[in-house]
């Protein structure tokens, strides 16, 4: 554990230097697009999980609009996951929305019919076409593929790597994590006024935990000890992506919660805490084995986190709308319950891990309200704060053609 007057990462990482951040890429309308060009339509991005589309015929539409696309996701009666553009080849109509299972997508404007692989299917009355080749008049293709479950499309034409080596050593971190015993728990979604790194600042560093927090998880801090600031334990980058683990307090011991008052036992006492005390570690989580360890913060270049413990992960997608608005969508993910005070468990975790995410919003529309002012220029990072400062440098080289 870092003692408080410790700054490791200014000597680990020197190339993201240490001096204040311009806030440019946070209020810049012009700034902004450069992201939708250089780095949205060219990047690989999270669109969910297999889960969501478990069978044949099954399709969920992603209205990105950082792309200007909307996305159909479907998995085609040969049982493969494909993405399309939303986008008929009639006359640009859109043929699909929501969720749900189909044989195909009909157009609403005139008819037109695709089959769940994207081949255009039927045209009424075909006839009167001039010169209609069917076979090359499927839906727009979007590249697409999975790793561990969860299904990423790249809009680039001709993308520049592929997913696996795009995830490179983050993915070979979070290779063995056991996603696919988990089950959903829990969902939230909110359209918040603010920039989308803005948004994302707010989720990786554990400085903000002490304050934030303070009336909720403020006894997981270690307010007496060596620790009151919950340094993080460690912080790695992987190309573009970044990982960090969050300590506990090694003192902690959970308050009376309103489950034990049922006389059900809690499974973990709290979702936080489920399995990160004394217990063999999960194969993905905590790389660096630390002993006060409580999760670990994954984040996946541009704008999707993967946070895993033992027992449960979590993920977030940080949809870019505009400058100073993003789309927000958050999954909770844990280990099914064996009996009925585990799934009351689980049911007060869910709770709790919304009340916290509700204080972790709290800060982040103010935040951006100050920084369009006007009134400062620049912002200033602690040591604490390396994955921030390792966000904006990313972002800024890819923006400007540095890296």
């Amino acid at each position: 554990m870092n003692a408080p007057d410790s700054r490791p990462y200014a000597a680990n990482f020197p190339e993201l230097g240490t001096g204040p951040l311009s806030i440019e890429s946070m209020v810049s309308p012009e700034y902004f697009e450069l992201e939708r060009e250089k780095i949205f339509k060219k990047t690989w991005l999270n669109v969910g999980r297999v889960e969501d589309v478990p069978n044949p015929g099954d399709y969920m539409v992603q209205e990105i609009a950082i792309l200007q696309s909307s996305v159909i996701i479907v998995r085609g009666q040969d049982d493969q996951i494909r993405a399309f553009h939303n986008v008929c080849r009639h006359r640009g109509n859109e043929v699909a929305a929501g969720c749900g299972n189909a044989k195909g997508f009909s157009c609403g404007f005139h008819g037109w019919t695709f089959d769940t692989q994207g081949a255009l299917a039927y045209v009424p009355d075909e006839g009167q076409f001039f010169d209609l080749d069917k076979e090359k008049m499927g839906l727009v293709s979007i590249h697409c593929d999975t790793w561990r479950g969860f299904i990423f499309i790249n809009a680039d034409e001709s993308p520049e790597k592929s997913l696996v080596d795009f995830l490179g050593k983050m993915g070979e971190q979070l290779e063995d994590f056991p996603f696919e015993q988990m089950v959903p728990m829990h969902r939230l979604e909110a359209d918040v006024n603010c920039n989308w790194k803005v948004f994302v600042d707010a989720f990786h560093e554990s400085y903000h935990g002490a304050f934030v927090h303070r009336l909720s998880v403020g006894d997981m801090v270690d307010p007496t000890g060596d620790d009151p600031y919950m340094h993080l334990n460690s912080v790695r980058f992987h190309g573009p992506h970044r990982s960090a683990s969050v300590p506990m307090n090694p003192d902690y011991t959970a308050q009376s919660r309103p489950a034990e008052a049922l006389s059900f036992k809690m499974a973990s006492s709290l979702w936080l805490q489920e399995g990160a005390m004394e217990q063999q570690f999960m194969p993905g989580t905590n790389p660096a084995q630390h002993k006060h360890w409580l999760f670990d913060i994954n984040v996946v270049f541009p704008n999707f986190f993967i946070d895993v413990a033992n027992g449960w992960f979590f993920t977030y997608h940080f949809w870019p709308v505009a400058v100073d608005r993003t789309f927000w969508q958050y999954r909770f993910y844990m280990i099914p319950p064996t009996d009925a005070a585990e799934a009351v468990s689980r049911e007060y975790s869910k709770l709790a891990l919304r009340d916290l995410l509700r204080e972790d919003l709290s800060t982040v529309e103010a935040t951006q309200r100050g920084l369009m002012s006007g009134a400062i220029k620049e912002v200033h990072l602690s040591d604490q704060e390396v994955a921030v400062r390792h966000q904006y440098k990313t972002v800024d080289d890819i923006v400007r053609g540095n890296n």
